[in-house]
């Protein structure tokens, strides 16, 4: 055996530190209890499917004529998931689960990175880059999931350009058939293979310059076919879910609403004053400005398709918020691809590694002391989570009836409460259009237009935040129609209209 010396001892202790404060670093980032208010539907709808045996279509749920519209339950698969690590661990342990997938996703950065460079430290310090920057979007929801699957098929295409067997491409077909009946964002999957499939056709037309133009079209053809072959499969594979080729219209048509954009922060702008403010919005200009920066320095190593992934998902992350989490996985592909293998001695390894521990420490300092870029720590988070106080209140008086509710609220009102009480709305705008999307919103400015919904649906109570109670408030009618506060804590209120608050016979 060889003899150990003691700057090896040295180096492999630098290097456990290293990678331990890297996982310490994904723990502070991930490990924090659940906030999303789309858990709770997925978790009940999740129930229906694996129990009755049935993916609903319709909303089902509201008391409006709302509840017959059309439901494409895009989701469904991922909602059994959740609905099963539920039943088997329980709400409060699911922090684990959300934990374990960021550990997960951290394991897929790092597998990337080291492949294309072979430099540990380099792949520590883009793998957390990436974590930080899709940090704002980590939730227990199956968006989580897709970007799972994005991370695992960007590994799958790193092997096959490494290896050329084809056998990697081969295992995209299956991930895409799970990634389209898991979540919506599975058409990014073809835009990045295709990307592939051109830059490969632009590369060969480069070096085939010179050539009798026959040549250099074979050549093209040659290096692009393999991945639109691939292409060409996953998008058949794609089809094969409960709505075929409309979940593409589907998807394509909810992402136009002007609704979006306005109303939901996650599809607002992502230069939008609001994302402007919020932590998640300068860690993406850091990314930016360390892609810019690689491009430079490395620019003799960059391929087209590297610039095509640039270009695509550096579009769609100027003009979302919610696809800088795209931007953040697949440019940590280019970046690792352009810097390629690193080949550095053992002191500069070693003064590497002790920059690297040096940057984790201080930003797990950071993270200790204000939290994760949603500002949560593992022990506390904020959220609109009904508090047993409210559920207590609720189940001891048996209260039934129509509820006009907050739209962040109608999730876990449903989970709770359903059948016996019944919300306007649930946090599915894609099931219940733009229109009566729209119409509900109104609602809480027109004071005539309210009033006339409470009296047409027997509306017996109210769930609303704190600013919207503060918002009604201010209408002058209203509280003359008998409404009176029957419940209130810290983060939301619950009204009851006049005698119409005592529980109803069963």
């Amino acid at each position: 055996m060889p003899n150990v010396t003691r700057s090896d001892i040295a180096d492999q202790a630098l290097r456990a530190t290293g990678i331990a404060a890297a996982i310490c670093t994904v723990v502070l980032l991930t490990f924090v209890p659940l906030s999303s208010n789309d858990f709770w539907l997925q978790v009940t709808i999740g129930g229906m499917i694996w129990n009755n045996g049935e993916i609903p279509d319709t909303v089902l749920f509201a008391f409006t004529e709302a509840r017959d519209f059309p439901f494409h339950a895009h989701e469904w698969l991922a909602s059994i998931v959740f609905y099963l690590l539920h039943e088997a661990l329980g709400y409060d342990q699911l922090i684990w689960v959300k934990g374990a997938l960021g550990i997960a996703l951290f394991a897929l950065c790092c597998r990337l990175a080291h492949r294309l460079t072979s430099s540990l430290p380099v792949s520590l310090f883009l793998a957390i880059v990436t974590m930080v920057v899709a940090n704002y979007r980590h939730f227990m929801r199956p968006e989580i999931i897709g970007c799972l699957f994005l991370l695992i098929l960007l590994n799958l295409l790193a092997e096959y350009q490494l290896t050329r067997k084809r056998q990697f491409l081969a295992w995209v077909i299956p991930l895409m058939l799970v990634w389209a009946n898991s979540h919506g964002s599975f058409p990014i999957a073809l835009v990045i293979v295709a990307c592939f499939a051109a830059g490969e056709g632009i590369s060969a037309a480069l070096a085939a310059r010179g050539v009798p133009g026959r040549v250099r079209l074979r050549a093209v053809v040659l290096a692009a076919r393999p991945h639109f072959i691939c292409c060409a499969a996953m998008f058949l594979a794609t089809l094969v879910n409960p709505y075929g080729y409309h979940l593409y219209l589907f998807s394509w048509d909810f992402a136009q609403w002007a609704v979006t954009r306005e109303y939901l922060i996650e599809w607002g702008g992502t230069f939008s004053p609001g994302f402007a403010r919020a932590r998640g919005f300068w860690a993406y200009l850091g990314l930016l400005a360390l892609c810019l920066a690689v491009i430079i320095v490395r620019r003799r190593s960059v391929r087209a398709t590297d610039i095509l992934l640039l270009i695509a998902f550096g579009y769609l992350s100027t003009d979302r918020q919610r696809h800088v989490v795209l931007f953040a996985f697949v440019s940590l592909y280019v970046l690792a691809r352009v810097i390629g293998p690193v080949a550095i001695g053992p002191r500069a390894t070693r003064g590497a590694m002790a920059l690297l521990l040096a940057w984790l420490l201080a930003g797990g300092g950071m993270l200790l002391r204000y939290g994760n870029l949603q500002g949560e720590f593992p022990y506390s988070v904020p959220s609109r989570k009904f508090t047993p106080q409210l559920i207590e209140y609720v189940d001891n008086r048996d209260l039934r009836g129509n509820v006009f509710n907050s739209f962040e609220l109608g999730a876990e009102l449903v989970h709770k409460f359903y059948p016996r009480l019944r919300p306007a709305i649930d946090s599915r705008v894609d099931a219940y259009g733009e229109k009566y999307f729209e119409y509900y919103t109104q609602l809480y400015s027109d004071e005539r237009l309210l009033l006339d919904f409470i009296e047409f649906y027997n509306v017996r109570y109210m769930l609303l935040l704190w600013w919207e109670f503060e918002h009604l408030r201010q209408m002058p009618q209203l509280p003359a129609t008998g409404w009176r506060m029957l419940f209130a804590d810290h983060k939301m209120v619950l009204l009851g209209r006049g005698d119409r608050v005592a529980p109803q016979p069963r």
